[in-house]
Protein backbone atom coordinates (compact mmCIF):
# COMPACT_ATOMS: atom_id res chain seq x y z
CA UNK A 1 0.00 0.00 0.00
CA UNK A 2 1.39 3.39 -1.03
CA UNK A 3 1.82 6.26 1.44
CA UNK A 4 -1.50 7.90 2.24
CA UNK A 5 -3.55 9.07 5.19
CA UNK A 6 -3.71 6.72 8.17
CA UNK A 7 -5.31 7.06 11.59
CA UNK A 8 -3.80 4.65 14.13
CA UNK A 9 -6.44 4.58 16.81
CA UNK A 10 -6.38 3.82 20.53
CA UNK A 11 -2.92 2.28 20.86
CA UNK A 12 -0.31 2.50 23.60
CA UNK A 13 2.28 4.83 22.11
CA UNK A 14 5.87 4.31 23.22
CA UNK A 15 7.14 7.42 21.48
CA UNK A 16 10.86 7.53 22.44
CA UNK A 17 10.31 11.29 22.43
CA UNK A 18 10.91 12.76 25.90
CA UNK A 19 8.33 15.50 25.30
CA UNK A 20 5.63 12.91 24.53
CA UNK A 21 6.62 9.84 26.55
CA UNK A 22 4.42 6.77 26.84
CA UNK A 23 0.75 7.53 26.17
CA UNK A 24 -2.04 4.95 26.61
CA UNK A 25 -5.20 5.09 24.50
CA UNK A 26 -3.43 7.31 22.01
CA UNK A 27 -3.89 8.06 18.31
CA UNK A 28 -1.31 8.74 15.60
CA UNK A 29 -2.02 10.47 12.30
CA UNK A 30 0.08 9.83 9.19
CA UNK A 31 -0.21 12.09 6.15
CA UNK A 32 1.70 11.14 3.00
CA UNK A 33 4.57 9.53 4.86
CA UNK A 34 4.82 12.04 7.72
CA UNK A 35 3.62 11.73 11.32
CA UNK A 36 1.39 14.77 11.83
CA UNK A 37 -0.30 14.30 15.22
CA UNK A 38 0.16 12.15 18.33
CA UNK A 39 -2.58 12.55 20.94
CA UNK A 40 -5.57 10.75 22.46
CA UNK A 41 -9.02 10.84 20.83
CA UNK A 42 -8.15 12.54 17.56
CA UNK A 43 -11.00 13.32 15.14
CA UNK A 44 -9.26 14.39 11.94
CA UNK A 45 -11.12 15.96 9.06
CA UNK A 46 -10.77 14.30 5.68
CA UNK A 47 -10.56 10.67 4.68
CA UNK A 48 -8.17 8.51 6.66
CA UNK A 49 -7.70 4.77 6.64
CA UNK A 50 -8.38 3.80 10.26
CA UNK A 51 -6.21 1.10 11.82
CA UNK A 52 -7.40 -0.16 15.18
CA UNK A 53 -4.39 -0.16 17.52
CA UNK A 54 -6.35 -1.38 20.56
CA UNK A 55 -4.31 -4.07 22.33
CA UNK A 56 -1.19 -2.92 20.49
CA UNK A 57 1.96 -0.94 21.23
CA UNK A 58 2.77 1.74 18.66
CA UNK A 59 6.50 2.39 18.57
CA UNK A 60 9.18 3.67 16.23
CA UNK A 61 10.68 1.06 13.94
CA UNK A 62 14.00 -0.43 15.00
CA UNK A 63 17.23 0.99 13.56
CA UNK A 64 19.87 -1.64 12.73
CA UNK A 65 23.19 0.17 12.35
CA UNK A 66 25.42 -2.72 11.30
CA UNK A 67 24.44 -5.47 8.92
CA UNK A 68 25.97 -7.56 6.14
CA UNK A 69 22.60 -8.18 4.55
CA UNK A 70 23.81 -10.36 1.69
CA UNK A 71 24.48 -13.34 3.99
CA UNK A 72 20.83 -14.49 4.15
CA UNK A 73 21.60 -17.76 2.34
CA UNK A 74 24.27 -18.60 4.92
CA UNK A 75 21.89 -18.79 7.88
CA UNK A 76 23.27 -21.02 10.72
CA UNK A 77 26.69 -21.54 9.05
CA UNK A 78 28.48 -19.63 11.82
CA UNK A 79 26.33 -20.53 14.82
CA UNK A 80 29.28 -22.30 16.48
CA UNK A 81 32.04 -20.08 15.06
CA UNK A 82 34.45 -17.56 16.49
CA UNK A 83 35.73 -14.68 14.37
CA UNK A 84 38.57 -16.64 12.75
CA UNK A 85 36.10 -19.30 11.58
CA UNK A 86 33.77 -16.60 10.27
CA UNK A 87 36.59 -14.92 8.34
CA UNK A 88 37.81 -18.18 6.79
CA UNK A 89 34.41 -19.57 5.81
CA UNK A 90 32.30 -16.50 5.04
CA UNK A 91 34.84 -13.95 3.82
CA UNK A 92 37.19 -16.38 2.06
CA UNK A 93 34.88 -19.15 0.84
CA UNK A 94 31.13 -18.50 0.62
CA UNK A 95 31.42 -14.83 -0.32
CA UNK A 96 33.34 -15.86 -3.42
CA UNK A 97 30.50 -18.21 -4.41
CA UNK A 98 27.83 -15.53 -4.85
CA UNK A 99 26.71 -14.63 -8.36
CA UNK A 100 24.83 -11.38 -8.93
CA UNK A 101 21.39 -13.00 -8.56
CA UNK A 102 22.49 -14.45 -5.23
CA UNK A 103 23.52 -10.99 -4.03
CA UNK A 104 20.09 -9.67 -5.02
CA UNK A 105 18.23 -12.43 -3.18
CA UNK A 106 20.46 -12.12 -0.12
CA UNK A 107 19.74 -8.42 0.17
CA UNK A 108 16.08 -8.65 -0.80
CA UNK A 109 15.24 -11.49 1.56
CA UNK A 110 17.49 -10.10 4.30
CA UNK A 111 15.62 -6.81 4.15
CA UNK A 112 12.28 -8.65 4.21
CA UNK A 113 13.43 -10.56 7.29
CA UNK A 114 14.27 -7.24 8.91
CA UNK A 115 10.86 -5.73 8.15
CA UNK A 116 9.15 -8.88 9.40
CA UNK A 117 10.80 -8.46 12.82
CA UNK A 118 10.23 -4.70 13.05
CA UNK A 119 13.49 -3.30 11.69
CA UNK A 120 12.60 -0.37 9.44
CA UNK A 121 16.13 0.96 8.81
CA UNK A 122 19.43 -0.77 8.31
CA UNK A 123 23.01 0.11 7.47
CA UNK A 124 23.99 -2.40 4.81
CA UNK A 125 27.77 -2.78 5.07
CA UNK A 126 27.89 -4.55 1.74
CA UNK A 127 31.12 -6.43 1.02
CA UNK A 128 29.73 -8.66 -1.73
CA UNK A 129 30.95 -6.56 -4.66
CA UNK A 130 32.20 -9.49 -6.74
CA UNK A 131 31.40 -7.62 -9.96
CA UNK A 132 29.61 -4.46 -11.09
CA UNK A 133 26.51 -6.61 -11.61
CA UNK A 134 26.68 -7.61 -7.94
CA UNK A 135 26.70 -3.93 -6.98
CA UNK A 136 23.58 -3.21 -9.02
CA UNK A 137 21.86 -6.33 -7.70
CA UNK A 138 22.57 -5.55 -4.05
CA UNK A 139 21.10 -2.05 -4.40
CA UNK A 140 18.05 -3.40 -6.21
CA UNK A 141 17.44 -5.99 -3.49
CA UNK A 142 17.13 -3.30 -0.82
CA UNK A 143 15.01 -1.04 -3.02
CA UNK A 144 12.60 -3.83 -3.98
CA UNK A 145 12.11 -4.78 -0.32
CA UNK A 146 11.02 -1.17 0.45
CA UNK A 147 13.11 -0.90 3.60
CA UNK A 148 14.75 2.36 4.64
CA UNK A 149 18.49 1.80 4.40
CA UNK A 150 21.91 3.21 3.67
CA UNK A 151 23.72 1.01 1.16
CA UNK A 152 27.40 1.21 2.09
CA UNK A 153 29.46 0.15 -0.92
CA UNK A 154 32.23 -2.13 0.40
CA UNK A 155 35.74 -2.29 -1.08
CA UNK A 156 36.56 -5.69 0.42
CA UNK A 157 37.84 -8.18 -2.18
CA UNK A 158 36.49 -11.70 -1.88
CA UNK A 159 39.29 -14.06 -3.04
CA UNK A 160 39.16 -15.48 -6.58
CA UNK A 161 39.96 -19.18 -6.33
CA UNK A 162 39.42 -21.67 -9.19
CA UNK A 163 35.73 -22.54 -9.43
CA UNK A 164 34.55 -19.46 -7.57
CA UNK A 165 32.10 -16.91 -8.99
CA UNK A 166 34.88 -14.30 -9.17
CA UNK A 167 36.50 -12.97 -12.35
CA UNK A 168 40.11 -13.77 -11.51
CA UNK A 169 41.43 -11.87 -14.52
CA UNK A 170 39.62 -8.66 -13.52
CA UNK A 171 40.82 -8.97 -9.92
CA UNK A 172 44.41 -9.44 -11.10
CA UNK A 173 44.56 -6.84 -13.88
CA UNK A 174 42.33 -4.13 -12.36
CA UNK A 175 42.39 -4.76 -8.59
CA UNK A 176 41.06 -1.26 -7.85
CA UNK A 177 38.00 -1.44 -10.11
CA UNK A 178 35.68 -1.03 -7.12
CA UNK A 179 36.68 2.61 -6.68
CA UNK A 180 35.34 3.52 -10.10
CA UNK A 181 32.38 1.19 -9.69
CA UNK A 182 31.38 2.86 -6.42
CA UNK A 183 31.33 6.17 -8.30
CA UNK A 184 29.12 4.59 -10.97
CA UNK A 185 26.73 3.21 -8.36
CA UNK A 186 26.46 6.63 -6.70
CA UNK A 187 25.76 8.39 -10.00
CA UNK A 188 23.40 5.72 -11.36
CA UNK A 189 21.30 4.71 -8.39
CA UNK A 190 21.61 7.63 -5.97
CA UNK A 191 21.19 10.83 -7.94
CA UNK A 192 19.53 12.13 -4.78
CA UNK A 193 21.06 11.33 -1.40
CA UNK A 194 18.94 13.45 0.92
CA UNK A 195 18.15 12.56 4.51
CA UNK A 196 14.51 11.81 3.71
CA UNK A 197 15.32 9.47 0.80
CA UNK A 198 14.31 5.93 1.70
CA UNK A 199 17.50 4.45 0.21
CA UNK A 200 20.78 6.37 0.49
CA UNK A 201 24.38 5.83 -0.59
CA UNK A 202 27.13 5.14 1.91
CA UNK A 203 30.62 3.69 1.80
CA UNK A 204 32.70 1.03 3.56
CA UNK A 205 36.52 0.94 3.26
CA UNK A 206 37.97 -2.51 2.60
CA UNK A 207 38.83 -3.40 6.22
CA UNK A 208 39.93 -0.47 8.27
CA UNK A 209 42.16 -2.33 10.73
CA UNK A 210 44.10 -4.29 8.12
CA UNK A 211 45.51 -1.52 5.94
CA UNK A 212 48.05 1.29 6.51
CA UNK A 213 46.62 4.49 7.95
CA UNK A 214 47.37 6.51 4.81
CA UNK A 215 45.50 3.98 2.68
CA UNK A 216 42.56 4.00 5.08
CA UNK A 217 42.36 7.80 5.00
CA UNK A 218 42.43 7.70 1.19
CA UNK A 219 39.51 5.27 1.20
CA UNK A 220 37.53 7.36 3.69
CA UNK A 221 38.10 10.47 1.60
CA UNK A 222 37.01 8.60 -1.53
CA UNK A 223 33.68 7.86 0.15
CA UNK A 224 33.36 11.48 1.23
CA UNK A 225 34.09 12.75 -2.30
CA UNK A 226 31.20 10.59 -3.50
CA UNK A 227 28.92 12.26 -0.95
CA UNK A 228 28.44 9.15 1.17
CA UNK A 229 25.83 9.65 3.87
CA UNK A 230 27.75 7.25 6.14
CA UNK A 231 31.29 5.83 6.02
CA UNK A 232 31.51 2.71 8.15
CA UNK A 233 34.01 0.10 9.28
CA UNK A 234 34.91 -2.53 11.91
CA UNK A 235 37.33 -1.62 14.68
CA UNK A 236 38.20 -2.31 18.33
CA UNK A 237 37.49 -6.06 18.07
CA UNK A 238 37.87 -7.28 21.64
CA UNK A 239 40.24 -10.24 21.89
CA UNK A 240 41.10 -9.69 18.22
CA UNK A 241 42.25 -6.10 18.83
CA UNK A 242 45.67 -5.50 17.26
CA UNK A 243 46.32 -2.47 19.47
CA UNK A 244 46.37 -0.05 16.54
CA UNK A 245 44.34 2.61 18.37
CA UNK A 246 42.85 3.54 15.01
CA UNK A 247 40.44 6.19 16.29
CA UNK A 248 43.32 7.92 18.05
CA UNK A 249 45.33 7.95 14.82
CA UNK A 250 42.43 9.30 12.77
CA UNK A 251 41.84 11.97 15.39
CA UNK A 252 45.49 13.03 15.22
CA UNK A 253 45.16 13.29 11.44
CA UNK A 254 41.94 15.37 11.68
CA UNK A 255 39.91 12.78 9.78
CA UNK A 256 37.10 12.20 12.30
CA UNK A 257 33.65 13.53 11.49
CA UNK A 258 29.93 12.88 12.08
CA UNK A 259 29.63 10.87 8.85
CA UNK A 260 31.68 8.04 10.40
CA UNK A 261 30.10 4.97 11.97
CA UNK A 262 32.30 2.49 13.82
CA UNK A 263 31.00 -1.02 14.44
CA UNK A 264 31.96 -3.09 17.53
CA UNK A 265 34.57 -0.99 19.40
CA UNK A 266 34.79 -3.05 22.59
CA UNK A 267 38.41 -2.01 23.09
CA UNK A 268 38.05 1.73 22.44
CA UNK A 269 40.20 3.66 24.92
CA UNK A 270 38.79 6.55 26.96
CA UNK A 271 40.46 9.18 24.76
CA UNK A 272 39.00 7.50 21.68
CA UNK A 273 35.51 7.54 23.13
CA UNK A 274 35.98 11.21 24.00
CA UNK A 275 36.97 11.93 20.39
CA UNK A 276 34.01 9.92 19.08
CA UNK A 277 31.63 11.88 21.30
CA UNK A 278 33.21 15.22 20.36
CA UNK A 279 32.83 14.57 16.63
CA UNK A 280 29.31 13.13 16.80
CA UNK A 281 30.39 9.74 15.45
CA UNK A 282 28.11 6.70 15.71
CA UNK A 283 29.01 3.41 17.40
CA UNK A 284 27.20 0.18 16.57
CA UNK A 285 27.33 -2.65 19.10
CA UNK A 286 26.34 -6.10 17.83
CA UNK A 287 25.82 -8.16 20.99
CA UNK A 288 25.19 -11.53 19.34
CA UNK A 289 28.40 -11.66 17.32
CA UNK A 290 30.53 -9.77 19.84
CA UNK A 291 29.67 -12.11 22.71
CA UNK A 292 29.92 -15.26 20.59
CA UNK A 293 32.98 -14.54 18.47
CA UNK A 294 35.33 -13.04 21.03
CA UNK A 295 34.86 -9.42 19.94
CA UNK A 296 34.38 -8.21 23.49
CA UNK A 297 31.78 -6.86 25.85
CA UNK A 298 29.30 -4.65 23.98
CA UNK A 299 30.40 -1.06 24.51
CA UNK A 300 27.03 0.61 23.96
CA UNK A 301 26.32 1.42 27.63
CA UNK A 302 29.82 2.72 28.35
CA UNK A 303 29.85 4.73 25.13
CA UNK A 304 26.47 6.25 25.86
CA UNK A 305 27.57 7.21 29.39
CA UNK A 306 30.31 9.45 27.96
CA UNK A 307 28.10 11.11 25.35
CA UNK A 308 28.58 8.90 22.30
CA UNK A 309 25.81 8.05 19.83
CA UNK A 310 25.42 4.40 20.84
CA UNK A 311 23.31 2.01 18.80
CA UNK A 312 22.72 -1.66 18.02
CA UNK A 313 23.17 -3.87 14.96
CA UNK A 314 22.35 -7.47 14.06
CA UNK A 315 25.55 -7.94 12.01
CA UNK A 316 25.17 -11.35 10.29
CA UNK A 317 22.37 -13.89 9.99
CA UNK A 318 25.02 -16.54 9.40
CA UNK A 319 25.11 -16.81 13.20
CA UNK A 320 21.87 -15.21 14.48
CA UNK A 321 18.57 -13.85 13.13
CA UNK A 322 17.94 -10.25 12.16
CA UNK A 323 16.06 -9.62 15.39
CA UNK A 324 16.47 -6.40 17.36
CA UNK A 325 14.47 -7.82 20.27
CA UNK A 326 17.26 -10.37 20.70
CA UNK A 327 20.02 -7.76 20.44
CA UNK A 328 18.36 -5.56 23.07
CA UNK A 329 18.06 -8.45 25.52
CA UNK A 330 21.61 -9.66 25.04
CA UNK A 331 23.05 -6.16 25.42
CA UNK A 332 21.01 -5.39 28.52
CA UNK A 333 21.45 -8.67 30.37
CA UNK A 334 25.14 -9.01 29.52
CA UNK A 335 25.79 -5.53 30.90
CA UNK A 336 23.67 -6.13 33.99
CA UNK A 337 25.62 -9.32 34.66
CA UNK A 338 28.98 -7.62 34.17
CA UNK A 339 28.08 -4.69 36.41
CA UNK A 340 26.75 -6.93 39.16
CA UNK A 341 29.98 -8.93 39.26
CA UNK A 342 32.21 -5.86 39.08
CA UNK A 343 30.60 -4.52 42.25
CA UNK A 344 31.39 -5.70 45.76
CA UNK A 345 28.73 -7.88 47.34
CA UNK A 346 25.22 -8.64 46.20
CA UNK A 347 23.47 -6.11 43.94
CA UNK A 348 20.49 -4.41 45.55
CA UNK A 349 19.74 -2.21 42.52
CA UNK A 350 19.68 -3.17 38.85
CA UNK A 351 22.51 -1.48 36.97
CA UNK A 352 20.64 -0.54 33.76
CA UNK A 353 17.00 -0.18 32.85
CA UNK A 354 15.00 -1.38 29.88
CA UNK A 355 14.37 2.08 28.44
CA UNK A 356 18.12 2.59 28.02
CA UNK A 357 18.55 -0.26 25.56
CA UNK A 358 15.30 0.56 23.76
CA UNK A 359 16.85 3.98 23.18
CA UNK A 360 19.85 2.35 21.50
CA UNK A 361 17.54 0.39 19.17
CA UNK A 362 15.56 3.46 18.10
CA UNK A 363 16.69 7.05 18.67
CA UNK A 364 20.26 5.99 19.40
CA UNK A 365 20.41 4.34 16.01
CA UNK A 366 18.89 7.37 14.32
CA UNK A 367 21.51 9.62 15.91
CA UNK A 368 24.34 7.24 14.99
CA UNK A 369 23.46 7.45 11.28
CA UNK A 370 22.67 11.16 11.20
CA UNK A 371 18.89 10.78 10.97
CA UNK A 372 17.77 11.95 14.42
CA UNK A 373 15.47 14.53 12.85
CA UNK A 374 13.95 12.03 10.40
CA UNK A 375 13.29 8.72 12.22
CA UNK A 376 13.73 7.01 15.61
CA UNK A 377 10.70 8.31 17.49
CA UNK A 378 6.95 8.80 17.15
CA UNK A 379 7.20 12.56 16.75
CA UNK A 380 5.10 14.89 14.59
CA UNK A 381 7.14 16.01 11.60
CA UNK A 382 9.21 12.83 11.35
CA UNK A 383 8.82 10.21 8.65
CA UNK A 384 6.38 7.46 9.56
CA UNK A 385 8.60 4.44 10.24
CA UNK A 386 6.33 2.78 12.79
CA UNK A 387 5.40 -0.56 14.35
CA UNK A 388 2.15 -1.91 15.70
CA UNK A 389 3.05 -4.72 18.09
CA UNK A 390 0.07 -6.78 19.15
CA UNK A 391 -0.20 -7.59 22.84
CA UNK A 392 -2.78 -10.36 22.54
CA UNK A 393 -0.42 -13.35 22.71
CA UNK A 394 -0.06 -15.45 25.85
CA UNK A 395 3.45 -14.01 26.19
CA UNK A 396 2.17 -10.42 26.23
CA UNK A 397 -1.02 -10.76 28.25
CA UNK A 398 -1.17 -8.64 30.33
CA UNK A 399 1.32 -5.85 29.62
CA UNK A 400 2.20 -4.12 32.88
CA UNK A 401 4.81 -1.82 31.37
CA UNK A 402 4.98 -1.41 27.57
CA UNK A 403 8.68 -0.47 27.50
CA UNK A 404 9.64 -3.56 29.48
CA UNK A 405 7.33 -5.63 27.29
CA UNK A 406 9.12 -4.46 24.13
CA UNK A 407 12.57 -5.16 25.52
CA UNK A 408 12.14 -8.42 27.43
CA UNK A 409 8.92 -10.09 26.26
CA UNK A 410 7.97 -9.29 22.65
CA UNK A 411 9.41 -10.95 19.57
CA UNK A 412 9.02 -10.73 15.82
CA UNK A 413 5.83 -12.76 15.78
CA UNK A 414 4.12 -9.95 17.71
CA UNK A 415 4.91 -7.38 15.00
CA UNK A 416 1.54 -7.00 13.32
CA UNK A 417 1.97 -3.92 11.11
CA UNK A 418 5.04 -2.08 9.84
CA UNK A 419 5.18 1.31 8.15
CA UNK A 420 8.25 2.53 6.27
CA UNK A 421 8.01 6.14 5.13
CA UNK A 422 4.24 5.95 5.61
CA UNK A 423 3.90 2.87 3.41
CA UNK A 424 2.51 -0.36 4.86
CA UNK A 425 5.11 -3.08 4.28
CA UNK A 426 3.68 -5.59 6.76
CA UNK A 427 0.03 -5.92 7.76
CA UNK A 428 -1.92 -8.43 9.83
CA UNK A 429 1.31 -10.29 10.53
CA UNK A 430 2.24 -10.80 6.86
CA UNK A 431 4.66 -9.05 4.52
CA UNK A 432 2.62 -6.80 2.24
CA UNK A 433 2.83 -7.35 -1.51
CA UNK A 434 5.22 -10.29 -1.19
CA UNK A 435 4.55 -13.82 -2.45
CA UNK A 436 6.78 -15.31 0.22
CA UNK A 437 6.42 -18.94 -0.86
CA UNK A 438 7.64 -18.03 -4.36
CA UNK A 439 10.47 -15.86 -3.03
CA UNK A 440 11.45 -18.55 -0.54
CA UNK A 441 11.71 -21.10 -3.35
CA UNK A 442 14.10 -18.82 -5.23
CA UNK A 443 16.12 -18.24 -2.07
CA UNK A 444 16.48 -21.97 -1.42
CA UNK A 445 17.62 -22.58 -5.01
CA UNK A 446 20.18 -19.80 -4.60
CA UNK A 447 21.39 -21.36 -1.36
CA UNK A 448 21.78 -24.72 -3.08
CA UNK A 449 23.87 -23.19 -5.87
CA UNK A 450 26.12 -21.37 -3.40
CA UNK A 451 26.80 -24.48 -1.36
CA UNK A 452 27.46 -26.59 -4.44
CA UNK A 453 29.97 -24.02 -5.68
CA UNK A 454 31.60 -23.85 -2.24
CA UNK A 455 32.59 -27.52 -2.49
CA UNK A 456 35.23 -26.45 -5.01
CA UNK A 457 36.94 -24.17 -2.51
CA UNK A 458 40.59 -25.12 -1.82
CA UNK A 459 40.21 -25.06 1.94
CA UNK A 460 43.81 -25.98 2.72
CA UNK A 461 45.05 -23.02 0.70
CA UNK A 462 42.34 -20.74 2.14
CA UNK A 463 43.28 -21.72 5.69
CA UNK A 464 46.97 -21.21 4.94
CA UNK A 465 46.18 -17.63 3.85
CA UNK A 466 43.48 -16.80 6.40
CA UNK A 467 44.94 -18.07 9.65
CA UNK A 468 48.09 -15.93 9.64
CA UNK A 469 45.86 -12.88 9.21
CA UNK A 470 43.67 -13.90 12.13
CA UNK A 471 46.74 -14.70 14.28
CA UNK A 472 47.98 -11.21 13.53
CA UNK A 473 44.65 -9.82 14.76
CA UNK A 474 44.98 -11.96 17.87
CA UNK A 475 48.45 -10.52 18.52
CA UNK A 476 50.18 -13.84 17.89
CA UNK A 477 53.45 -14.21 15.96
CA UNK A 478 55.13 -17.22 14.50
Amino acid sequence: MAPGKYHLKNGTVVSMDKSIGVVPNCDVLIDDGVITKVAPSLSPSGEYTVIDATDAIVSPGFVDTHRHTWQTQLRTVCADHVLSDYFMHIRCKYGSCYEARDAYLGNYCGALESIDSGITFLIDHSHIMNSPDHSDAAVKGLRDARIRATFCYGLYKNPAWPGSAMDAEREEKTPDWRFEDSKRIRETHFKSNEKTDVLRFGFAPAEIESCPTDELIMEIEHGRKLGAAVVTGHTGLGRWDRGLRLVRKLNERNVLGPDLLFSHGATFQDDELDAIAKHGIGISSTPDTELQMGMGRPICFKAHSVGCNASLGCDVVSSAPADMFQQMRLALQAERHAKHYEAKGAPFVVSHRCEEVLEFATMGGAKAVGLADVIGSVTPGKRADLLLIKTTSARLSPVGDPVMALVLYANGSDVDTVFVDGEIVKQNGKLAGVDWLKVRGELLESTKRIFERSKRAPMDAIEAQAMPIMRMYAGETE
